[in-house]
């Protein structure tokens, strides 16, 4: 339950942010609207959750006591939110095309994913793939960092 008020916090806070950026509209994003969108995507995703895991909590009233969730979930919420803020502060600097790698490499990680080898397959892929959607084809101006793409 704790995890999923962590990502319903953190889910508000990006929309309020993301406020802070210009929007643009549906025809021409600007660079605050998919930022916002995550964040109500991530608050409602994590209000799902908690009423899931409340109406699962009433129905073991009459079972056994004390069963909680993964172990580590919590903490793996926490690690994936640095990861994120991480990312974050790297992005002017760094660049988007590098952090997107970067973060997908990190989280991938925290997720269990065992194999190097396809991790960087699939980081290089969603990277690649999320730079020419929102960098060529929807023309939203992201930080080209050192690298300058």
């Amino acid at each position: 339950m704790a995890a999923s008020v962590l990502v319903f916090l953190f889910g508000g806070i990006t929309m309020l942010l993301s406020r802070k950026l210009p929007l643009g509209t549906l025809r021409a994003p600007g660079s605050g609207l998919f930022p916002l969108s995550l964040g109500l995507i991530l608050m409602g995703l994590a209000a799902g959750h908690i009423l899931q895991l409340s109406l699962a909590r009433r129905k073991l009233a009459t079972g056994p006591e004390g069963q909680r969730g993964p172990a580590g979930s919590a903490q793996r919420v926490l690690l994936f939110m640095g990861a994120v803020g991480i990312a974050t502060a790297l992005l002017d600097p760094l660049g988007y095309l590098l952090v997107s790698f970067l973060l997908m490499l990190a989280l991938l990680h925290l997720l269990g994913m065992r194999g190097w080898q396809a991790s960087l397959v699939i980081a290089v892929v969603t990277a690649g793939a999320s730079y020419v959607l929102f960098v060529r084809w929807l023309q939203i101006p992201l930080p080209a960092g050192w690298i300058g793409l």
